[in-house]
């Protein structure tokens, strides 16, 4: 009662119907040719084989529910086995696996026969939608990872996001549209894992080792500018030891004080000053408001001061001299070996437009 066909049994003449166990097999297979190739992804064992450990219990058990919905389908073992590239034994030894975890008979096996008993039936039936739920789950992962997408989680130090994420931002959201991007700007380091971060821009001489990815996006040159109101007031420097004279707006200093590395440009003279600011701050953004304003000399990085150098609301000052520094900016991401889609369409971006592709350090 409920079994399925025979292996080796003849078809039945033209005009006859079929028996009744044919029938229900003809429910259960959704009307496709008998070729590996037509039949639904999940058949295929062969990739699976390729890359999965016999000791992975979940894997070896979804290959076993491979097997059994094939030689159901196939109402043949030998079938099933050229099908996937198995041999018959390994095939049967699958089906035995299944029949021992159940406790129940699945198949009933001879030389020439094997039939679906009515449990094998409707496990066939309910196996089969399990496995069109993971195959469906499995081309979700694959189309994601073809089309970016999701949130992204970006955190930079204030003022280099301000001058160099906002103006890549926009074109970034018009390239991946399904791709939210959160911007988190900050001084602190944020922890990748307790601050759920994808990608880190990080300003440092170097980067301490650890699992990250860090990649060079390129060096951060600084230097001195001032308004052309505030030198207007004051004779500008001609040399750095003329600097103890001025107003200084330094960001990042020890109480107010800091050393300032200059050479010469034609690289003859070098001058270190230890100079005192007139007004600090945490961020280089105050400094920048505040020297727009007239109030002093501020150290900025170049990044951030471009568009008033064009405006002439700044101007350079020691242009003879070059302040030595050795920060650079970094991109950095999680060492996993599979960089999520988003993460990796951000960071060919940044890449790209940094000019930096292949610019990659070990450590972050």
């Amino acid at each position: 009662m409920g079994l399925l066909s025979v292996e080796g049994r003849q078809a039945p003449a033209k005009g006859t119907a079929p028996p009744a166990a044919t029938r229900s097999v003809s429910a259960v297979r959704r009307s496709m040719e008998l070729t590996l190739g037509r039949f639904p992804a999940w058949y295929n064992l062969r990739p699976m084989q390729q890359k999965v450990s016999k000791t992975e219990t979940l894997d070896a058990d979804l290959l076993d529910l491979r097997a059994f919905c094939l030689v159901v389908d196939l109402a043949s073992i030998t079938a099933a086995a050229r099908a996937i590239g198995e041999t018959k034994g390994s095939v049967s030894r699958r089906i035995t696996r299944l029949e021992q975890a159940l406790g129940v008979e699945l198949l009933r096996r001879s030389p020439r026969l094997v039939q679906a008993t009515e449990d094998g039936l409707a496990y066939r039936l309910r196996v089969g939608q399990a496995l069109e739920l993971l195959e469906d789950a499995r081309a979700a992962v694959q189309q994601a990872r073809e089309k970016p997408s999701g949130h992204l989680r970006v955190t930079a130090p204030f003022d280099l996001g301000l001058s160099l994420l906002a103006p890549l931002s926009a074109g970034f959201a018009e390239r991946f549209p399904e791709i939210s991007l959160e911007m988190l700007l900050t001084e602190a380091f944020l922890d990748f894992d307790a601050d759920q971060i994808d990608v880190a821009l990080r300003a440092a001489a170097s980067l301490p080792d650890s699992s990250l990815i860090a990649h060079k996006l390129q060096p951060l040159e600084s230097g001195l500018f001032a308004a052309p109101a505030y030198l207007r007031k004051r004779r500008p420097p001609r040399r750095p030891e003329d600097l103890e004279a001025h107003r200084l707006l330094l960001a990042q200093t020890t109480r107010g004080r800091a050393t300032l590395s200059f050479r010469s440009r034609d690289g003859l003279e070098r001058a270190e000053v230890r100079v005192r600011a007139a007004i600090a701050a945490s961020d280089y953004s105050f400094c920048r408001e505040v020297a727009l304003a007239g109030a002093g000399i501020a150290l900025l990085p170049e990044v951030n001061v471009r568009r008033d150098l064009e405006a002439k609301a700044l101007v350079p000052v020691l242009e003879d001299h070059v302040l030595e520094s050795d920060a650079t900016l970094f991109l950095v991401h999680a060492g996993t070996r599979f960089l999520p889609p988003k993460v990796r369409a951000f960071r060919d971006y940044l890449l790209d437009a940094f000019g930096a592709r292949g610019r990659r350090e070990p450590a972050a």
